[in-house]
């Protein structure tokens, strides 16, 4: 899944610079948000994310910062699959890589992947992805390939939404593999370049 991610993020920041060509350019009086970066960004993720729920700068409890945008389904933190912290600062320090590993992806939260997403104009950020195992992945046209929207039917998202309901039933008991390689299965079966990825072997 960690690479199939990774083209998604990169196919929806290359979508968000040919939709959104004017992004960047403003009034002398506008103020340019990373709010408003978030929920452009977030529009072009939910196309490839759509198995999930996606929410901005929500509050967590006994959390005094709060995550961009979140990939998950509410009511559970069994599902909590994507994690975004957004800067528009060239000169960023990188602050809150830290803030997506001690807080997002730790205990209790637990999410499955970070990104950490700099964009300061068309065409020119830095985006880079973590996951629970301490791997880092860069993003960008070196390492990753454009993916075109995924065919989605009816069908794939009932047995996407069937997989995810037995994985809210099953939460107090859940061991974490079996029921999750299933629904990732679900994901490849949806992107026709990686039908063959989604067979024979473990999705990581």
């Amino acid at each position: 899944m960690k690479n199939l991610l990774r083209d998604m993020i990169f196919s929806s920041l290359t979508n968000l610079f040919k939709n959104e060509p004017d992004l960047f350019t403003n009034t002398f009086e506008t103020n340019y948000t990373e709010w408003n970066l978030s929920h452009h960004l977030s529009t072009e993720l939910r196309k490839y994310i759509f198995w999930l729920d996606c929410d901005l700068d929500v509050t967590k409890r006994d959390y005094r910062m709060r995550p961009d945008i979140i990939f998950h389904k509410r009511n559970t933190n069994t599902l909590n699959f994507l994690v975004v912290e957004l800067k528009k600062d060239r000169n960023d320090k990188h602050e809150d890589i830290i803030k997506i590993r001690e807080n997002w992806m730790d205990k209790p939260l637990k999410y499955r992947f970070g990104l950490y997403i700099n964009i300061w104009n068309i065409h020119e950020f830095e985006a880079i992805l973590f996951t629970t195992y301490n791997e880092v992945l860069e993003i960008n046209e070196k390492w990753c390939n454009y993916l075109d929207l995924p065919k989605i039917n009816k069908n794939i998202m009932n047995r996407c939404a069937s997989i995810i309901n037995e994985i809210k039933q099953s939460e107090r008991n859940y061991g974490g593999s079996a029921l999750i390689d299933e629904l990732d299965r679900e994901i490849f079966n949806a992107f026709i370049r990686y039908k063959k990825l989604a067979t024979g072997h473990h999705l990581e």
